[in-house]
């Protein structure tokens, strides 16, 4: 079982969190007319979130896609789709308005997966980080770059659950993980292992 840490965000107000994820566009042998012509000639990224009751269930999901951008309640939303890592900062995010979430959201999980045909150790500076929407300030970072980004293209960063223990509600915990596909057969059921 992972290690569950206490949230350490700002609860007054909405108490929104968000997940960025950013990457660098890719600048080696792209030519204007492979842009155009091939889907795969960018690197793109796409950040999105499973969203868990209390008996582990899968019951909604955010991404970049426009009908899937924000949740049933309205309080989890997508920034929208970024196709190329281009732009400071980060390039897709994902907010959670904590305080204002149904009761039976039980668990957030955040995944990254590589949209275009290739893996993560193609993609330059590929991070995803935890960030309190208040402040602005950062909770965890992960650089998407180790020894298993290799073969691999998606990852699963972390789950924000509901937790009574917590001061503010909510625990974080770092997953880390890159999914072997073939042993996913759809995705809501496969990260309920870590809800």
């Amino acid at each position: 079982m992972l290690k569950r840490q206490p949230l350490p965000y700002t609860t007054n107000g909405l108490g929104r969190v968000f997940v960025g994820l950013s990457w660098d566009a890719r600048e080696d042998k792209v030519k204007t007319i492979d842009h155009l012509i091939k889907k795969d000639s960018q690197h793109d990224l796409d950040l999105c979130c499973y969203i868990y009751n209390q008996k582990n269930e899968f019951i909604d999901f955010v991404g970049a896609e426009g009908s899937e951008s924000i949740d049933e309640s309205g309080k989890i939303y997508h920034s929208g789709d970024n196709l190329s890592g281009t732009g400071g900062g980060d390039d897709e995010t994902i907010s959670a308005e904590l305080n204002q979430l149904p009761e039976n959201y039980k668990t957030l999980i955040f995944m990254v997966e590589v949209g275009s045909r290739h893996f993560f150790d193609q993609v330059k500076d590929p991070t995803v980080r935890l960030v309190d929407g208040k402040t602005n300030a950062e909770l965890s970072q992960t650089n998407i770059n180790d020894e298993k980004a290799v073969t691999s293209a998606y990852y699963v960063y972390a789950a924000l659950a509901r937790d009574p223990a917590s001061r503010t509600g909510w625990s974080v915990f770092l997953i880390n993980e890159y999914p072997d596909i073939e042993q996913v057969e759809d995705w809501g059921t496969y990260l309920a292992r870590y809800a």
